[in-house]
């Protein structure tokens, strides 16, 4: 009776309201739904296929901006291996000429003394430029009167000598040799040639280069300034510079600076940064003797006048060392020409690899500082 009387009363009648909220299960278990007005009720298809479109678009713009960001990422790396690969090049190069004709206390100046032009590849003790004619073993405890140049290197279009393979035509080769800024205990200097100069007044007495050029510990004898102690014994290095068309030859063809160095066991072949794919040098020589260059050639040229011929007056080196990236750049095309001094410009490689050209200048500061001294 009670229920017929409820569902006869209008629907605004507040006691018909009461009804249908004192009836209503769900709405005894859940509420929220008197006061917020609300039904239950599903998704539409519609409803549903927006909302997809709509996660989509999101994920979608989200995929772009990480896909950007990633390539990016990847540009700036490569970009930054690229300067890293080549100052470390370049810096390796300024070292070892800057160290060019170090020769402890060598007195270039003293009466009797020249300078001899030696194979880069020798590794015979008698033929690495010290004393004597090339093939007998240097005197121990003798006045040195020949020295081997400390900078030497082989021209763009010259064939590269057996201890230097895989180079890349047209690149230039550059040779170092300096003796080490450490001494090395005498008992440790044996297999590779050490040389030891006296810098004991009594050894001598007419300020002569009295030294021993050995690679035998029991040949170091000569003293050190009061002649109370054995003078200094320093490894003797020979260091050569060039570009290779790989990396692992036989692995990869990645163009690499490597450098071809003096060992007890030869000459070991060591890679030192991948990407350097050119090396040009031109040497300043001073043909007057003040240690300061007046020409800068490819080559020392004796046309020009016989001091101009001479290695032995190279007293600067300017390099040019062109460098790649080792991986290609997606949608990068490299049309850019590069001047590499005495080889000219570059052609565009029209490749995908980025790169950089680093110059420098550089002076051994041994040869050209005996030369500034008054």
């Amino acid at each position: 009776m009670a229920h017929a009387l409820h569902s006869r009363l209008p629907p605004r009648h507040p006691l018909a309201a009461a009804h249908r909220t004192a009836a209503g299960p769900r709405a005894r278990r859940m509420p929220w739904l008197r006061h917020a007005g609300v039904r239950e009720r599903g998704m539409t298809l519609v409803e549903l296929v927006v909302a997809m479109a709509v996660a989509l678009m999101v994920l979608g713009t989200v995929a772009a901006l990480f896909g950007g960001t990633s390539r990016n990422r990847a540009s700036l790396e490569r970009a930054a291996r690229l300067a890293e690969n080549a100052q470390y090049a370049i810096q390796l190069l300024r070292d070892d000429v800057a160290q060019a004709g170090y020769y402890d206390t060598l007195t270039t100046s003293a009466g009797g003394f020249s300078w001899r032009t030696s194979d880069p590849c020798a590794t015979a003790i008698g033929d690495l430029g010290w004393s004597h004619p090339a093939g007998t073993p240097p005197p121990v405890n003798a006045k040195i009167e020949n020295a081997p140049v400390p900078i030497f290197g082989l021209r763009a279009a010259e064939a590269s000598p057996g201890c230097i393979p895989d180079r890349i035509p047209g690149t230039a080769v550059l040779v170092v040799r300096f003796v080490g800024p450490e001494p090395t205990p005498v008992a440790e200097a044996r297999g590779m040639p050490h040389l030891q100069l006296s810098k004991c007044d009594a050894e001598t007495p007419n300020k002569l280069n009295l030294g021993a050029f050995s690679g035998d510990p029991t040949s170091f004898t000569l003293h050190n300034v009061g002649c109370g102690t054995l003078a200094d014994v320093k490894r003797f290095q020979v260091r050569a510079y060039y570009v290779a068309r790989c990396s692992r030859c036989g692995v990869d063809t990645i163009p690499t600076l490597k450098r071809a160095e003096l060992t007890a066991d030869g000459i070991a072949l060591t890679p030192l940064v991948e990407g350097v794919e050119n090396l040009q040098v031109e040497y300043g020589l001073d043909a007057n003797g003040d240690g300061t260059p007046e020409r800068y050639l490819a080559y020392p040229d004796a046309s020009l006048g016989a001091a101009y011929g001479l290695w032995s007056n190279v007293m600067a080196v300017k390099l040019y060392l062109l460098a790649r990236s080792t991986d290609a750049e997606p949608g990068y095309r490299d049309t850019k020409q590069f001047n590499l001094g005495p080889a000219g410009y570059t052609e565009p490689a029209n490749d995908g690899f980025k790169r950089v050209l680093l110059t420098t200048l550089v002076r051994p500061m041994g040869p050209a500082g005996q030369r500034e001294m008054p």
